[in-house]
């Protein structure tokens, strides 16, 4: 049978066919670029979050710290006492909120992950709610813990490894290549799979690097190697 100009209707359905194969194709494709498109842009919301954190620490040090000393959240509920501190990375980053330095809950958050401190509720005004540890997903980030002064000593400058084990004040003497804080290698990783994906590492002259799963282990990679001073 043909059309009126004379096109075979064959000939139509052919060509509608090869079209409805080519989009077939074509769908999965445009899927798979869109979704690294946004993770991009994910990516680049970490990293601006890991910028207004390092924003929020060198305010503290000239606010807070006397030019010297970044946070030590003892005395905070959940972060331990003077004489036997106890915080980790997400109670140190956390200490930005509770003294204001930081009001937005959100900057605590990767937007790769499916985190949520249900708009600060979980992270607390005044420290840790109930004077516990914080949620796992209050806050997306590893950073300095209680005993990271000790272990960088110990692990990095070749110190008796008494040292790992002592809790020293954070002081602003790092160089500027140590790792601050980083995505937390609490499940799930943030940004994509441990084969595939990568996490943003904020260093203390304040810029961010994104390291890939070829360089650090996604699953286990806080507390080891490079980020061996960094705690969850």
């Amino acid at each position: 049978m043909a059309t009126p100009s004379g096109t075979k209707l064959s000939d139509l359905l052919i060509v509608i066919g090869i079209f409805a194969l080519v989009g077939t194709l074509l769908v999965p494709a445009c899927d798979r670029a869109m979704g690294r498109a946004r993770e991009e842009a994910r990516r680049i919301r970490c990293r601006g979050n890991l910028n207004q954190l390092a924003k929020g620490m060198a305010t503290y040090l000239n606010e807070c710290g006397d030019n010297r000393f970044y946070p030590w959240p003892v005395g905070w509920p959940g972060c331990g006492t003077t004489e036997s501190p106890d915080f980790g990375g997400a109670e140190w980053l956390a200490s930005l909120y509770w003294t204001r330095i930081i009001p937005d809950p959100g900057c605590f958050l990767c937007p790769s992950s499916p985190d949520t401190n249900e708009g600060g509720i979980l992270m607390g005004s005044n420290g840790c709610p109930a004077g516990k540890p914080l949620a796992p997903g209050a806050v997306s980030y590893a950073a300095m813990g209680d005993r990271s002064v000790g272990i960088y000593l110990a692990s990095k400058l070749g110190k008796d490894a008494a040292c790992a084990t002592s809790r020293l004040p954070i002081k602003d003497d790092f160089p500027p290549s140590e790792p601050m804080a980083s995505d937390d290698t609490q499940p799930p990783i943030n940004h994509g799979r441990r084969d595939n994906g990568g996490m943003a590492v904020l260093f203390f002259d304040s810029h961010v690097e994104y390291w890939t799963h070829t360089r650090v282990d996604l699953e286990r990679g806080v507390g080891q190697g490079d980020l061996c001073a960094l705690r969850n």
